[in-house]
């Protein structure tokens, strides 16, 4: 790992620790939205913390993204359920059965190829990450019409997972290019997971920090 990709990439892990202490305050308070968030955050942090002491150990950790997989996919689609459950119900009940659909339609692709657990899932990540990206359009699309609540959140999901869903499932093309592309495209994806952390951060500033509380309905 180059200097400044290792810089980058501690800067939004430390930026990631601090949502997690911050989305933790008044937890109990909130609403299920807010909670299925902060679980998703809880949850990257202690994949990302395990991925980092595996590679700091020399050992392989592409099984971890599996796990990243599934849990971003179910927490945010847990997250976006009740986020549009008081604004759109249709949208709401298409999201908690498309959910269940996805859900065992990769638990079917695990089990017909066991291997696939040590290995990255391309397929399973364009599929869902496409999913999320939906979510995020249709969220920001009511947005314009309803003020809405996490609208920073959702703003910055919908970069982050479009950009590395485009790296992630070319990672194989990627590879094959000089070392100077390849590092800079890996500094634009650590740069955006940076900005998705800082806007996660700024909607508990505006909303949720205790001097400017709104707890949500």
């Amino acid at each position: 790992m180059n200097n400044i990709l290792e810089v980058l990439s501690y800067t939004g892990f430390g930026i990631l620790f601090i949502n997690v202490i911050v989305y933790i305050i008044g937890f109990t308070k909130q609403s299920k939205a807010y909670k299925a968030f902060t679980a998703y955050i809880i949850t990257v942090f202690i994949i990302h913390f395990f991925m980092e002491l595996y590679a700091f150990q020399g050992k392989n950790n592409h099984f971890l993204s599996n796990y990243f997989l599934w849990f971003q996919f179910i927490l945010l689609s847990t997250f976006f359920y009740y986020a549009f459950k008081d604004i759109n119900k249709k949208i709401a009940i298409f999201i908690k059965y498309i959910g269940l659909i996805i859900v065992a339609l990769l638990a079917v692709q695990y089990s017909i190829t066991p291997m696939l657990y040590y290995n990255f899932n391309s397929l399973g990540f364009l599929i869902t990450s496409c999913l999320i990206i939906i979510y995020s359009v249709y969220y920001l699309y009511e947005n314009i019409s309803n003020k809405l609540p996490f609208t920073y959140i959702v703003t910055g999901a919908f970069l982050y997972i479009m950009s590395s869903c485009l790296i992630f499932v070319s990672a194989s093309h990627i590879a094959s290019f000089n070392d100077k592309t390849n590092v800079y495209i890996w500094n634009i994806n650590a740069v955006l997971f940076i900005v998705y952390q800082l806007l996660i951060l700024w909607e508990w500033k505006a909303k949720y920090y205790p001097g400017a509380y709104r707890q949500q309905q």
